[in-house]
C-alpha cells in the first residue's frame, strides 16, 4: 500500500498573503465579495444514490418471521419477482 505523506496545514493568514501576492488585493475582494453573494444550488439529484425501498415485515415468509419472533402470516401470498424469477 502507499502512504500519502502528511502536509502541515498552511495558517490563514499565509494563504491570504500568499493570494494577495500572486493576484493582487482588489481581485482577491472582489472575488470574496462575489462568493459571499453567488446563489447556491443544490447539487444535481443525479448525483446522489437512490434509496431502495425496504419491504415491509409483510412480504416475509413464514421462516423469516419466525426468526424474527413475529407470528405466521395466515393471509401469506408467494410473490415472485417477474425479473429476478425468485420469490420473496
Amino acid at each position: 500500500m502507499n502512504a500519502l505523506p502528511m502536509k502541515t496545514p498552511q495558517p490563514l493568514g499565509a494563504v491570504v498573503d500568499e493570494l494577495v501576492a500572486n493576484f493582487g488585493l482588489r481581485r482577491v475582494l472582489l472575488a470574496v465579495a462575489a462568493r459571499l453573494f453567488r446563489k447556491q444550488h443544490p447539487p444535481d439529484s443525479g448525483t446522489f444514490p437512490k434509496l431502495v425501498k425496504q419491504p415491509g415485515v409483510d412480504r416475509l415468509s413464514d421462516h423469516l418471521r419466525a426468526d424474527l419472533g413475529l407470528q405466521p402470516d395466515t393471509h401469506h401470498r408467494v410473490h415472485i419477482d417477474p425479473i429476478m424469477l425468485h420469490r420473496y
